[in-house]
């Protein structure tokens, strides 16, 4: 009686066995809809500091504007020295019968007083009819980071909230936005069925991705952002060689990676 053989058949020996391949390389700016903004300042129906802006008036509005706050507070002090001057000119009446150099000089005071008092009050007025930026059901307040700017001058925190708050409103008119970029590949793993001549017939797609990093603003320079793309697709790389790639078979799909945006 014939022993049979042990082992694989002829046909199986010839078999190649189907390999894994990487099919595509993709970089990809995915809009990023759930964006940090904090470091750029919040809304509110309050404002937190003496440097926040109220939505309310336009920026230069004299109502809001800090120069314009201290243009009042000066001919305030004005109008409490012309005071101090009435009160002079009174006591020298002495009880005495008002003559009339007195009463011309307490006059021209009283006029004057109440003529600084009255510029003091309209220069902080508001100039711009309420036509700021907030619109209906919006929140009236911007308060900027000032805790970023901690050390430097009034006047400089109110620059730089400032531009913080054009900043915040150029994203919220659309004309920038954040976003993410990410490097995805797609393998093939074959199938464990295979046919009578020893063919896989499908493989199994599957995407695998750097970390991607989000947050990223659309406008930024053209080479920080090239160089991020960059920094995705070497995490892609090492990924892939975890995964038991070659370095050849890792260098020929990197070779034309295709870009996208979302």
């Amino acid at each position: 009686m014939d022993t049979p053989k042990i082992g694989r058949s002829k046909a199986a020996r010839n078999r190649k066995e189907p390999r894994k391949r990487i099919l595509s390389v993709t970089i990809k700016r995915m809009y990023d809809d759930s964006p940090d903004t904090s470091w750029l300042g919040e809304y509110g129906n309050s404002a937190k500091t003496e440097y926040a802006i109220d939505r309310k008036h336009s920026l230069d509005c004299g109502s809001v504007s800090p120069e314009a706050k201290r243009v009042s507070e000066t001919l305030k002090h004005a109008q409490e020295t012309i005071g101090d001057l009435h009160n002079d000119v009174l006591a020298q009446y002495n009880g005495t019968l008002a003559n009339e150099k007195l009463d011309t000089e307490r006059d021209a005071l009283d006029d004057a007083y109440d003529l600084v008092g009255q510029l003091a009050e309209d220069i902080i007025e508001c100039d711009c009819g309420e036509r700021g930026d907030a619109g209906r059901n919006e929140f009236r307040y911007f308060n900027g980071p000032v805790e970023n700017y901690e050390g430097e001058s009034p006047e400089d925190i109110r620059k730089y909230v400032r531009q913080d708050y054009e900043r915040m409103e150029s994203l919220n008119n659309g004309n920038w936005c954040f976003i993410g970029i990410r490097a995805d590949a797609e393998i093939g793993i074959p199938n464990q069925y295979v046919n009578c001549d020893g063919k896989s017939d499908s493989l199994t797609i599957q995407r695998i991705t750097s970390g991607g990093l989000w947050g990223i603003e659309s406008d930024s320079e053209r080479t920080y952002i090239e160089e991020e793309e960059q920094n995705q697709l070497d995490d892609l790389r090492i990924q892939l060689a975890a995964l038991g790639f070659s370095k050849e078979a890792i260098t020929r799909a990197f070779a034309d990676v295709q870009h996208e945006a979302e």
